[in-house]
């Protein structure tokens, strides 16, 4: 019987007995109403859990709305996932090519190597075979696929906004090779404390490199519609190969077939769960209403009640806690 009326009892109930039972919250363990006030203040912390967890959501929400999932916590755990392994595939290419079979992949991969500095060629010849070097075009290409990664876009629209990041990146390049003091300047002025602490910073420091680079009237030879769009697909298809996205052809109407680009069930299930488990991690913390537990030379138990708030709530663990 006793068993039965011990699993109808709510979390909350559980915590609030084992609290009591140890005296915990100090001067008020004499009051009168020393239970109803622990029971608030587990409340209390409830609701602050519930509110990271609104916060989070809400968060990823306008970030999918808004593109720019990069920008979120599992955007940023799979960029970092992946770009080794994409400049590993890169890197493979590149060898190829400099072996002289890249066959149909030579256009793209020769505008991919604008992107290195000069150092990276010795008479026109790649000398390092280093797949690290590969890290910000990857970075790049990453960025812009894991942007839109729970929804789905055209794999020209996709290709040549990827395209487009890596032709930039090439500017940038030749514009830190032909014009060092106006590249340090920009460099400089795009520094953490000077860019803007709201809005997309991303899209603020393309901005001003582009802004600069015309100023000084660097002279680059633009990789065209064509050029973005043939490298940008290249970059997909490595991604397509790791089982980040996956494309699907749709046919519009009879004379019309369109190809799509989208994350792949497992990504997508991945994400579903990287959330449900890391939404609870950051609450939307507030001042106790009861004195904190005291920290006893364990970071994960102390300040607040709840078991949520710490590592765990045993009784020989919170004794004396105040």
């Amino acid at each position: 019987m006793s068993n039965t009326l011990e699993n109808q009892k709510t979390q909350l109930q559980l915590q609030l007995e084992e609290l009591v039972k140890v005296g915990v919250g100090g001067k008020y363990v004499n009051n009168s109403n020393y239970n109803e006030q622990i029971q608030e203040e587990l409340e209390f912390e409830e609701a602050m859990l519930r509110g990271g967890i609104n916060r989070y959501q809400k968060n990823v929400t306008n970030a999918v709305a808004k593109g720019q999932e990069s920008n979120t916590l599992y955007g940023q755990v799979f960029q970092q996932k992946y770009i080794t392994k994409l400049s590993e595939c890169i890197n493979d290419d590149i060898k190829t090519m400099a072996g002289g079979s890249a066959g149909n992949r030579l256009t793209a991969l020769k505008l991919l190597c604008q992107c290195l500095p000069k150092s990276a060629f010795d008479n026109g010849i790649w000398k390092q075979d280093n797949q690290n070097i590969w890290d910000t075009c990857s970075l790049i290409a990453l960025k812009n696929v894991i942007d839109g990664i729970s929804d789905e876009t055209t794999i020209n629209k996709l290709a040549i906004k990827i395209g487009t990041g890596l032709m930039l990146e090439a500017r940038i390049t030749l514009f830190k090779d032909k014009d060092r003091e106006n590249y340090d300047k920009t460099f400089r002025k795009l520094e953490g404390k000077n860019l803007p602490q709201k809005g997309n910073r991303y899209a603020y420091k393309q901005k001003v490199w582009v802004y600069m680079m015309n100023r000084a009237e660097l002279d680059f030879n633009d990789w065209g519609k064509e050029g973005r769009l043939h490298l940008g697909v290249k970059m997909i298809e490595y991604l397509e190969k790791l089982g980040l996205v996956k494309h699907q052809n749709r046919k519009l109407n009879k004379y019309k077939t369109v190809t799509y680009v989208e994350g792949t069930p497992k990504i997508i299930a991945e994400i579903k769960n990287f959330n449900i488990k890391n939404e609870a991690l950051l609450p939307k913390f507030m001042p106790m209403l009861m004195p904190p537990r005291k920290w006893n030379f364990n970071p994960f138990v102390g300040g607040y009640y709840g078991k949520k708030h710490n590592h765990q709530n045993k009784p020989e663990d919170i004794k004396n806690a105040l």
